[in-house]
């Protein structure tokens, strides 16, 4: 099996830690610890103040140093709490790449939580989306954010891949989840991913998003996938973690959606749950298991 979790340069926290003291001399380090490891980058908390994320492939060196040009422009404007770059390291003899520290977004990762609380967080998510989908388009390109280049809502292109971990699934025994993609996928047909065109997120889902005390949505995290595309991309994360009931708010205050753009928009968010989950089987996490599972549930409930 395929895994593009594994990173092509890791960073240990001597690493992490080495470079931060050797570039920013005036942070006191304390406390250091990983807070996780996404596809592209490793994830260090410093002191609790301050995140440093640390790519571990070269394609996430494009994708932070764009995302470090538009972010100090966005920050405070969006309804949601996003990173805003404070550190900007540079390559070195030790790291060959540059990495960015953040002050802490506060939060929590998303667990199963109430119908209620959904509903709210989705109200938050249609505000957070209809400012950042209004963003002007043309001062995002002069920030250095590019259109799709990695055919993300491709739908033929991304169906081998999607299918590929089907099969894995239905090796590992998780039947259900399995047929259940395959019956989507097996009628899902044409779809158009050119238009409309908006700034986007580009990866929203579970491990991207971060809850508060109250279990309500109140940040969005990791904006290195953020580019020029169509917003059903952002609008995956709709379907993969929201029952129908919540979806109701988000449509009042966003506004209506085309039925393609709900097809793609489903389409993504099982791929990345799909994703998620033969992630969460190889790293034994229960909890990432289940809320996929559920996720996909409600990706493929009409």
């Amino acid at each position: 099996m395929e895994k593009p979790w594994l990173a092509e340069y890791p960073v240990s926290l001597d690493l992490a830690g080495k470079l931060i003291r050797l570039q920013f001399p005036e942070i006191e380090l304390k406390e250091i610890k990983q807070l996780g490891e996404g596809f592209d980058n490793t994830v260090i908390q410093i002191n609790g103040q301050f995140v440093f994320r640390f790519p571990r492939r070269p394609i996430a060196v494009t994708l932070i140093q764009v995302e470090n040009q538009l972010l100090p422009s966005i920050a405070g404007t969006l309804p949601l709490d996003i990173p805003e770059p404070i550190f900007l390291g540079k390559p070195s003899t030790i790291y060959p790449y540059p990495f960015t520290g953040y002050k802490i977004v506060k939060g929590h990762l998303p667990v199963e939580g109430s119908v209620a609380n959904k509903i709210e967080s989705a109200k938050r998510f249609a505000h957070f989306l209809k400012v950042l989908h209004g963003f002007p388009v043309d001062k995002a390109r002069s920030l250095g954010v590019q259109p799709d280049g990695l055919r993300r809502l491709d739908v033929s292109f991304r169906q081998k891949s999607l299918m590929e971990n089907v099969s894995t699934l239905l090796k590992l025994g998780y039947n259900e989840q399995a047929y259940a993609v395959k019956g989507f996928v097996g009628g899902i047909g044409e779809l158009d991913v050119q238009h409309p065109s908006s700034l986007v997120h580009g990866d929203i889902h579970i491990r991207n998003v971060l809850l508060d005390d109250e279990g309500i949505l109140t940040g969005i995290i990791d904006w290195g996938d953020v580019h020029i595309g169509n917003p059903a991309i952002d609008f995956s994360f709709l379907y993969s973690y929201f029952p129908r009931e919540a979806r109701r708010g988000f449509f009042e205050i966003y506004g209506e959606i085309e039925k393609e753009t709900e097809s793609l928009a489903r389409f993504r968010a099982i791929y990345m749950l799909v994703t998620l989950l033969v992630y969460g089987i190889d790293r034994h996490d229960e909890e990432l298991i289940a809320i996929t599972s559920t996720g996909l549930k409600f990706a493929i409930e009409e």
